[in-house]
């Protein structure tokens, strides 16, 4: 999700000290109670993302040989399972109600026979307008005709620019697909699916994600390619009719009818920074007023309610015995986190003016997660506020510890996501600790506690490379069985105290060189 790109760093055979943090969040510090205490704990399952592309628009295996050859891999070096997008636009793409899981059924039989589990995303967003996205993947075709005869179907930002990543929950219970809702239309999906995976449930399939917004993440769509770059504050979406319908009835509500037209006149855009906007600026900015406190309570506290409608859809499509947690994902907006307005995390709808810093959109979310049992699952676990530009205010750390607390004080299962693909052994020495409780910012972590799973950002021609996946595999290895020693160790170093064996090293380095020459020989984008 996040856009700033970082630069991974090679690592040379030999011991590399890594400064403790003043503050004790471990940056890049092995010397912690964390990864000591982590062998009384239970192993966190870990996870890898395959290509957003794995199955193509014609609803086909994308590169079989590849995938099966990556997922042998995989096993070989201790990776749970796999996450797949399972995209609205592949699997009902001609006609409403028709669905074709063809494609998704034969890559479920794969990783079963390979011993995977697979997670899946029911993805109900297009693909192509987000940091990261290496294909184009539409709304069903059907979708998209209906929202040709109503255009307001899609946001829309203050100058009449339509998204069409991902429908406008202000149309959530609008029947204008072919007279249903498009909250019907996600849980029809969702029966169709547990119906076509009913032998993988419980076994293959033991998670399903229900996707919530744009990249499947739980926000609206301020933030898009090409129209932002970072670290734009972003432009708020409530301008198609059902949004301002919404905010009108709203308006009147509270007895401000003038307050019922849109969003703030002076937000600034998707490029400005928070100085350079009326409605942000640190010290004169409207955020901080009534109608500040009115506007951006409603806009958040419409997404929450958004998700509440779906999550509680999708889950009455389930059942107990079908052994499937259900998760949703939201995004770690950190620029602008460390300011006062919080202006990217206020236009993407998880923030909202006059909320206490640790009682607010993000909490809202997890005490809906607890309400409707949902997995809560957060990105950026490998940054570090020291990694970041300095003038873009930006705090990953902080609302890293904020969720974390949120969620364990509610008892909700927490699982989490790195931002970008990191094959530094320093990015990966991180996530461990944080893996098993570090995030949590306090002394030592509850016993017991660690995150329900990590999943990593993603397969690719780059992991199976030989020095990147020297270092990937370790990092399987040690988030398996984190090191206790004070330094670093180098990929080599790892390999040696894991305790696999030579024979085993040598397999899993022949089977990422067969998942290599399968991804060369037959590219997916």
């Amino acid at each position: 999700m996040q856009p700033q790109k970082t630069t991974s760093t090679t690592t040379k055979s030999k011991t590399t000290k890594v400064k403790t943090s003043k503050n004790g969040n471990g940056h890049g510090s092995t010397k912690n109670k964390f990864l000591q205490n982590k062998t009384k704990q239970r192993s966190v399952p870990f996870f890898v993302m395959l290509p957003l592309d794995a199955v193509t628009n014609d609803n086909k295996l994308a590169n079989p040989h590849a995938l099966q050859a990556g997922a042998r891999a995989l096993k070989a070096s201790g990776v749970h399972g796999v996450t797949v997008d399972l995209w609205w636009g592949i699997v009902e793409r001609d006609e409403p109600r028709k669905y074709n899981f063809s494609a998704y059924l034969a890559l479920a039989k794969l990783m079963e026979a390979e011993g995977l589990e697979l997670s899946v995303a029911l993805s109900f967003h297009t693909c192509g307008c987000n940091v990261g996205d290496s294909c184009s993947i539409p709304l069903p075709r059907w979708v998209e005709e209906a929202c040709e005869k109503d255009p307001d179907l899609m946001y829309t930002d203050e100058n009449g620019h339509r998204s069409g990543e991902y429908l406008s929950l202000g149309a959530d219970l609008v029947p204008a697909l072919g007279g249903r809702t498009p909250v019907e239309c996600y849980a029809d999906l969702a029966n169709a699916f547990r119906r076509a995976f009913r032998k993988y449930l419980g076994r293959v399939i033991t998670e399903v994600s229900v996707g919530l917004g744009p990249a499947g993440e739980l926000r609206y769509p301020s933030y898009p390619e090409p129209l932002w770059t970072f670290p734009g504050v972003g432009a708020f979406q409530c301008y198609d009719t059902y949004m301002v319908a919404n905010l009108r009835a709203a308006a009147y509500t509270v007895g401000k009818p003038e307050w019922r037209h849109g969003g703030p006149h002076d937000g600034g855009g998707y490029n400005a920074r928070p100085e350079e906007t009326g409605f942000f600026d640190e010290t004169y900015g409207r955020y901080d007023t009534d109608y500040g406190r009115f506007f951006t309570a409603w806009y958040a506290q419409a997404l929450v309610a958004h998700a509440d409608r779906v999550v509680k859809a999708v889950r009455s499509s389930f059942a107990p015995e079908d052994g499937v947690t259900l998760s949703i994902k939201v995004p770690g907006v950190h620029w602008w986190a460390g300011t006062r307005a919080r202006a990217a995390e206020t236009t993407a709808g998880l923030h909202a003016s006059g909320r206490p810093v640790n009682d607010g959109i993000y909490e809202d979310i997890i005490s809906m997660c607890q309400r409707t049992g949902t997995r809560f699952i957060f990105t950026c676990l490998e940054m570090s506020d020291d990694e970041q530009p300095c003038h873009a205010g930006c705090a990953p750390e902080a609302l890293l510890r904020r969720v974390t607390r949120a969620a364990w004080t509610r008892n909700v299962s927490i699982g989490a996501e790195n931002a970008l693909p990191r094959y530094d052994p320093i990015a990966h020495e991180r996530i461990v600790a944080r893996m098993y409780g570090e995030c949590l910012g306090a002394t030592e972590p509850p016993e017991g506690w660690r995150l329900s799973n990590f999943t990593f950002l993603r397969m690719s021609e780059a992991m199976f490379r030989t020095e990147n996946w020297k270092r990937f595999s370790s990092f399987v290895r040690q988030a398996a069985e984190p090191p206790k020693a004070e330094a670093l160790k180098s990929a080599d170093d790892l390999a040696d105290e894991s305790g696999a064996d030579s024979g085993s090293l040598k397999q899993q380095e022949e089977l990422a060189e067969s998942a290599y020459a399968g991804w060369v020989s037959s590219p997916f984008v």
